[in-house]
């Protein structure tokens, strides 16, 4: 009981009772993350596109982000350490040799596995 006491919340000093969830104080005032952006601020897109990149919407949400290609994208690798970011490819059993492609860009969405020495090393899923 004595460890569950000591991880609940406080009233800051000076407040009695209540506790900070039901407080009248906006919730990045409270330590909660702000309203999700979908889109991106004039200053971010600028400074996305003087970088190089180019503003795309990625993944479930559609949310903007600034994408960079790299130049070796859709070449075929069997490491990672050939590729400017991952070498990808369909996950399999991990003993079975496999190939990929190097990633098209810096921002990779979607289910694929990292090839590492010719074997598929993880399999995830990115969105």
């Amino acid at each position: 009981m004595l460890a569950l006491a000591a991880c609940a919340k406080q009233a800051p000093p000076g407040q009695q009772g209540g506790s900070a969830a039901t407080s009248a104080a906006p919730a990045t005032e409270r330590g909660q993350a702000s309203p999700f952006q979908r889109t991106m601020t004039p200053e971010k897109r600028a400074a996305c596109e003087a970088s190089g990149g180019t503003v795309e919407r990625r993944g479930m949400v559609g949310a903007e982000t600034c994408v960079h290609a790299y130049a070796d994208g859709g070449k075929i690798c069997t490491d990672s350490a050939q590729c400017e970011g991952k070498c990808v490819g369909s996950p399999g059993a991990a003993d079975q040799r496999a190939a990929g492609s190097c990633q098209k860009d810096d921002k990779l969405f979607g289910c694929y596995a990292e090839i590492v020495g010719g074997r598929p090393a993880y399999a995830i899923c990115v969105d």
